[in-house]
Formats: structure tokens, C-alpha cells, sequence
């Protein structure tokens, strides 16, 4: 921008022009009036400068507090759109975060459920086997009673061998008394003895068996009415551990919904902080296109503080040039006015166009900063909004904590129940195989019994015949062997006597032998059952660990989401106060600016002034030349 530079141009240093006005005789009414206008308007024109000066130096002030304010204002927008930004990433972070919470929750509800029905199955199983028992125990007790039968025919076997043996030595009496004629029949008494001994021996050894059977048959009874009661106890403990089961798949059900919501909060989180990123992003470039915009306008009304201090020098000089014109030496006084007034006129010319462009780039100043305000009460809203969603998300996963916490208590009964179940079912495995053992042996000791049975039918069988080949031999020797033909009956009755009850006991110990098979292959499906039970619950061991290790990954994953969550609530947070401090200060802002802008205005309006004075100035001036 030009401005003028004056000399101290006056009459005192114009020896020509002093003379000149020495000669003149005489003054023009009109040029004393031009002279007083002169005088008067060079005199608005310095007051219109220096006022001019004065408000352009207060609005440099301001201008230069506005500026260093934008200049804090974008260092603000910036920081806290970094700040967002950084929200941005973790949100995007939450949000995978809680996929991959509800991807291993949903995975562990279905193991879960699966596992659930598994401890039913064999619950279920637990009690067959339970009823299994049961039916064993009253087979058992039958087998029982059947063997105390066993034992009374044998005692009657016993006694009818005892009289057999009475029956015998009454036969040799009858012997000796026939003498000679007689030798046979003692021959006869005396096998009928031994094979009467022989029969008492036999029954004493089956009870001997039947005695060992019956104590094989009561522990067995004991041990099937032991896993009876073991065994409703597993159904009972794998019932609460199925219950338990079903309330953590609940549970897990009701989680599962738990971070279903809390993913759709998650999301809204998401795109609200994604609005909140794309305001932040224009307020931040709005803010840095603010300051330098500030910047420059602040730099250009200090330059205009320059020209108006030139602006009053010249001003000055003018007032001064204007204050010695007179009617002796006005022409050239009149000559360097009006040149001078010209030089000043331009510059006030370009005064006033920068002051004009001053004003336009507050207008723009004032709407960047109306549109920065809006900008700002919608991301504060928007930021109200991400604190809203993100406080429902922290007391979500504050709650989901609380529930997995609870859910893993439960899990640790259901772990500890089932390891204390499956020792129960192994303990309950061996016993029943054990006493599968012991039903062979039941079985080795009927056959034994058979194997003595069959020894007894063939002693009484020979006794049978004794008896009746004496008969007929006490036939034959007529008088004499009427005696023995007596007892040679008497014998023969028991034979058949001991026979029939012999056939009784076969009887018995057919339907033992039956009952004990039937017994063993019940025993030995509780056995396979017990086996494929254990199998269920050594694989359901395996499958419950690791899902205590999925729900330990679970809980692991929800306390540093919470974690995560508590510190974006925070961020937010400050966010929030962020964004209400950048809103504030584009109120503010705006404020200054519009302040600024009717400043400018009045500055403006002054250098119209000028530009009137001037010219006025410039065209007395030439009617002087």
C-alpha cells in the first residue's frame, strides 16, 4: 500500500511565493470562504484519521486475542480428534471383542446342552441299573431261600440214609441168626451200610456246598444291594448335576442374549462414535481454516494499522499545509495541498478496499464459526449420546461378569459332583465285577453239588437193589429169611423214600442253577451298562474341563472387555467435556468474530469518511491552485 511523504513545504521557506503575496492588495470574498472550508475539512479529516487509528489499533488487540484463541481452539480440535479417533479404533476393537465373546458363549451353550442331555442319559441309565439292582437283590434272596431248601431235603437224606444204616445192622442181626443159610444177607447188610455211610457222607458234603453257596449268595445280595443304593445315589447326584447343567445352559441362554444387546449397543456405539469422528474431522479442519484465516485478517489490520498511523501523519500535514494558506501566497500552498490531498486520497482508496475485504473475511469468519458452533452442539449431542450407549454397555458387562462369576461357581459343583460320580460308578464296576466272580464260583459249586447228587442217586440206586435181591434171597431160605425179607423192604421203602427226595433236590438246585444264570447275565449287563456309563463320564470329565477352560476364557475376555469398556466410558467422557469446550469456544468464537465484524464495519465507514474529506479536500484545493 503507497502512502505520501511530505516535505515541510511553506511560505516561509518560499521567498517567491512570500513576495508574491506581499504585492497583493486585495482579498477574493470567495477564496477567504475556500480557505476557511479548507482549514475546517483537513480538520475532520485528521479527527476521522485518528479516530480511524484508534479503532483499528483496539481492533488489532482483539484480532490478536481471537487469533491466539483460534490458534488454542485448533490445537483443541485437533487433540480431540485424535482423541476420537482413537475411540474410533477401539470401538471397532469393542465391537470384535463382543463377536468373539458371543462366538465362544454360543459354542459353550451347545457343548453345554449336549453335556446336559449326556448326565441325563445317564441318569436315566443310573437308575435302570439301580432298578436292575433291585430285581437282582429279590433274585438273590430266592436263590437264597432255594439254597435253605437244598439244605432241609439234604438233612431228610441224611436221616433216611441214618435209618438205612439202622436198617442194615438190623439185617445182619437177622443174618447171624439164619447162620449159615445167612452169610449172604451179612454180605448184603454190609454193603447196604457202607453205601448208606456212603450217602450220609455225600448229603454232608453237599450241605458243606450248599453252606459255602448260601454265603457266596448273601454277600452277593450285600454287594447288589450296595450298588442299589450307590447307584440311586449317582442317579440322584447326576440329577442335580443334569439340573445344574440345565440351569448353566439357561443361564448361558439368558448371556447369550445379554451380549446379543450388548453388541447392538456395541454397534450403535460404533457408528455414533463414527458420526462423532466425521464432526470432530470438520471441526478440526474448520478450526485450523479458522485460525489461519483469523491469522491472516489479524496480520492485515495490523498492516492497516500502519497505514492509518501514515494515514494521520499525512493527515497532519495537510491540516498544517491548510492553517497557512492566505491570500499572499495561497497558489502554491494551494499547488502542494492538493497534490498531497491526491497521494493521501489513493491511499485512502486502498485503505478502504483492504478494510472492505476485512469485513467480507469476518463474514466468513463469523459463518465458519456459526458452522463450527452447530457443529459442535451436534457432536456434543452425538458425544451424549456414545456416553448414553457406552454407560448401558458398561452395566451390561458389569452384569455379564456377575453372571459368569456365578456361572463358573456353578460349573466347579457340577465338576467336583461328577468327579465324585465317576469314582462312585468305577467303585460300583469292580464290585459288580467282582461279584460276576463270585457267581461263577456259585455256578462251579452247583455243578459240584450235580457231581455229589449224582453219587448219592447211584448209592441209593445200589442200595435199592440190595434190598431187593435180599428180599429174594429171604424167600429162598424160606422161614429163616423172613426177618430179613422184613427189613430187606424196610430198606427198599427208604430207597425210594431218599429217592424222591433226592429228585427234589435236583430240582432245587436246577432252578438255583437257573436263578444264578439269571442272576450273572443281570449282573453282567450292570457290568457292560457300568462300563459304558463310566466311558460317558470319563469323556463328559473331558468335555466339562474344557469347557471350564472355554468359561475361564469367557470370564477372562468379559473382565478385560470391562476393562476396555470402563476405559472408553471415560474417553467419552472426556469427549464429551471436549466437545462442549470446542462448542464454547466457537460460541465464543462467533461472538468475536461478529463483534469483530461491526468493528471492522465502523472502521470501514470511517474510511468512507476519508475518502469524502479527501476528495472534498483535493477539489478545494484545486480551485486554490
Amino acid at each position: 500500500m503507497g502512502f505520501i511523504r511530505m516535505g515541510n513545504n511553506s511560505e516561509d521557506n518560499n521567498p517567491s511565493q512570500k513576495q508574491k503575496s506581499n504585492t497583493t492588495t486585495q482579498k477574493d470574498p470567495t477564496q477567504i470562504q475556500n480557505f476557511s472550508d479548507v482549514f475546517k475539512i483537513s480538520s475532520e479529516l485528521l479527527a476521522k484519521t485518528q479516530e480511524g487509528l484508534a479503532a483499528v489499533e483496539e481492533l488489532k488487540g482483539t484480532m490478536d486475542q481471537i487469533a491466539a484463541a483460534a490458534e488454542e481452539s485448533a490445537g483443541a480440535a485437533e487433540e480431540s480428534l485424535s482423541a476420537v479417533t482413537e475411540i474410533k479404533q477401539n470401538s471397532k476393537y469393542l465391537e470384535k471383542d463382543a463377536e468373539e465373546i458371543i462366538i465362544l458363549a454360543q459354542r459353550l451353550e451347545e457343548i453345554l446342552t449336549i453335556a446336559s442331555e449326556n448326565i441325563e442319559e445317564s441318569s436315566i441309565g443310573m437308575r435302570k441299573t439301580s432298578d436292575t439292582a433291585v430285581k437282582i437283590a429279590k433274585k438273590g434272596e430266592e436263590l437264597f431261600e432255594a439254597s435253605k431248601n437244598i439244605t432241609d431235603a439234604v438233612n431228610l437224606i441224611t436221616k433216611l440214609a441214618k435209618k438205612t444204616s439202622l436198617l442194615a445192622l438190623n439185617a445182619a442181626i437177622e443174618a447171624a441168626r439164619a447162620e449159615e443159610k445167612g452169610k449172604s444177607f451179612t454180605v448184603m447188610a454190609s454193603e447196604i451200610r457202607s453205601m448208606a455211610s456212603k450217602s450220609s457222607n455225600y448229603a454232608q458234603k453237599i450241605k458243606e456246598i450248599v453252606s459255602i453257596i448260601q454265603n457266596k449268595i448273601q454277600n452277593i445280595k450285600e454287594a447288589i444291594l450296595k450298588i442299589k443304593t450307590d447307584m440311586e445315589k449317582a442317579a440322584d447326584d447326576a440329577s442335580v448335576v443334569s439340573d445344574k447343567m440345565k440351569n448353566i445352559v439357561t443361564l448361558m441362554e439368558k448371556y447369550i442374549e445379554s451380549i446379543e444387546n450388548l453388541l447392538r449397543i456395541i454397534n450403535k456405539v460404533v457408528i455414533e462414535v463414527e458420526i462423532l469422528h466425521q464432526g470432530s474431522e470438520t471441526i478440526a479442519a474448520a478450526a485450523e481454516e479458522s485460525a489461519s484465516a483469523v491469522a491472516e485478517v489479524a496480520n492485515t489490520i495490523g498492516m492497516q494499522v500502519q497505514a492509518f498511523s501514515q494515514s494521520e501523519e499525512a493527515a497532519k500535514m495537510l491540516k498544517n499545509l491548510a492553517s497557512k494558506i492566505d491570500s499572499s501566497q495561497n497558489s502554491s500552498i494551494a499547488t502542494e495541498l492538493a497534490a498531497a490531498s491526491e497521494e493521501l486520497a489513493s491511499s485512502i482508496e486502498e485503505l478502504e478496499q483492504s478494510m472492505q475485504q476485512v469485513v467480507e473475511a469476518l463474514e466468513q469468519i463469523e459463518q465458519a464459526a456459526e458452522i463450527q458452533k452447530n457443529d459442535s452442539t451436534k457432536n456434543e449431542e452425538v458425544a451424549e449420546k456414545c456416553v448414553e450407549y457406552i454407560h448401558q454397555a458398561r452395566d451390561i458387562v458389569r452384569k455379564m461378569a456377575e453372571d459368569i462369576n456365578s456361572i463358573n461357581k456353578e460349573f466347579n459343583e457340577i465338576f467336583h459332583l461328577l468327579k465324585e460320580l465317576k469314582v462312585l460308578a468305577g467303585e460300583n464296576s469292580k464290585l459288580a465285577e467282582s461279584k460276576k466272580i463270585d457267581l461263577n464260583f456259585v455256578k462251579s459249586k452247583i455243578n459240584s453239588l450235580n457231581n455229589t447228587i449224582r453219587k448219592i442217586e447211584l448209592a441209593i440206586v445200589q442200595v435199592a437193589a440190595l434190598s431187593i435181591n435180599g428180599a429174594v434171597e429171604a424167600i429162598r431160605i424160606g422161614e429163616l429169611g423172613s426177618g430179613f425179607s422184613e427189613v430187606s423192604n424196610d430198606i427198599r421203602d427208604l430207597a425210594v423214600t431218599s429217592e424222591e427226595n433226592l429228585d427234589k433236590v435236583v430240582e432245587i438246585i436246577d432252578k438255583v442253577q437257573e436263578e444264578n444264570d439269571i442272576i450273572l447275565v443281570e449282573i453282567n449287563n450292570i457290568v457292560l451298562t457300568q462300563e459304558r456309563e463310566n466311558e460317558k463320564l470319563q469323556k463328559l470329565e473331558y468335555e466339562l474341563k474344557r469347557n471350564k477352560e472355554n468359561i475361564e476364557n469367557v470370564k477372562e475376555k468379559v473382565d478385560k472387555f470391562l476393562t476396555s469398556v470402563e476405559e472408553m466410558s471415560t474417553a467419552l467422557e472426556q469427549s464429551k467435556i471436549a466437545a462442549q469446550q470446542i462448542k464454547e469456544a466457537a460460541e465464543l468464537s462467533f461472538q468475536n468474530a461478529t463483534q469483530s465484524k461491526e468493528a471492522a464495519n465502523i472502521i470501514l465507514g470511517i474510511t468512507k469518511d476519508m475518502k469524502f474529506y479527501i476528495n472534498r479536500l483535493s477539489e478545494l484545493a484545486a480551485n486554490l491552485v
